[in-house]
């Protein structure tokens, strides 16, 4: 079994900073140009199912990305977003500090007055998870921020307490594979697709933490899809190599470069937008 997950394009309420949950709002047009970014980072994937939030960022998000493939998107309650209670509608800024820094950095002590928690959210998402393990074939899930912290969770063995530790960008890809009673995650919150020009056929995208001019021929840049999975697995163990002496923690923000496959000239984009930043978080 293969699987590809990836969250909602940036909705209303995402630009707003309002906590969304299990309300919802409509995908603004960057939302809807992300998702279409996305649309060509998945071609060539076969996948043969779309299982969706039934929200409509979530469905509007998936209408898009199987738009044309004869796949129908598939609304399942367990990937729809986590219930958040009474902090549904508040910009992030007005929760209590004590709840905010809990959200942010103790998520096993965060429970939102009217919410469901994030246990029993992980419940939910854990059968869906458990049933596509008995199932072969490929899959398309579309979901949310904190739904794709649970699916994370869940395929590497890891508790509550290191739901947060990873940012979940809209329309971020996702893979995983299960084979021989195991999951490898091999991409997590990779986004280099909603990088300006995105054309897989002409570019390739590299992410580091300085500035280059140009490739030297010792120098060792990490193709961005592999930092961000490297980071999904193990902040502390991300290292990105320029000419062999520069590391990175995962918790600096990055810099995304562009590379002509013709010609091999690089162009400095700017921030690498999977990286995380501490404080930094979407719903």
């Amino acid at each position: 079994m293969i699987i590809y997950f990836t969250r909602h394009g940036e909705s209303e309420w995402n630009l707003a900073h309002r906590i969304q949950g299990q309300h919802d709002s409509p995908l603004t047009e960057r939302g809807v140009k992300m998702a279409r970014q996305l649309k060509k980072r998945l071609k060539g994937l076969e996948f043969t199912h779309c299982y969706v939030s039934p929200l409509g960022r979530a469905m509007q998000t998936a209408k898009i990305l199987t738009e044309g493939t004869g796949i129908i998107p598939e609304p399942d309650e367990r990937i729809r977003e986590v219930n958040l209670g009474q902090t549904e509608g508040l910009i992030m800024e007005e929760l209590p500090p004590h709840e905010l820094h809990a959200f942010y950095h103790e998520p096993q002590n965060f429970h939102p007055q009217g919410g469901e928690g994030y246990e029993n959210a992980f419940v939910r998402v854990s059968k869906l998870m458990k049933e596509l393990e008995t199932e072969d074939g490929c899959v398309l899930i579309v979901a949310h921020a904190l739904i794709l912290r649970l699916i994370r969770l869940y395929l590497l063995g890891l508790p509550i307490s290191e739901m947060m530790k990873v940012h979940t960008p809209g329309c971020c890809f996702c893979e995983a594979h299960y084979t021989n009673e195991k999951w490898d995650l091999k991409a997590f919150a990779d986004d280099r697709c909603q990088a300006p020009d995105y054309d897989p056929e002409r570019w390739a995208y590299f992410g580091s933490p300085v500035p280059v001019s140009g490739i030297p021929k010792s120098a060792v840049l990490t193709p961005y899809s592999e930092l961000a999975a490297a980071y999904a697995h193990d902040p502390s163990q991300v290292t990105v190599g320029l000419n062999g002496i520069v590391s990175h923690d995962g918790t600096a923000e990055g810099l995304l470069y562009r590379v002509d496959l013709s010609d091999r000239t690089v162009t400095l984009l700017g921030p690498a937008p999977a990286m995380r930043v501490d404080g930094e978080a979407y719903l």
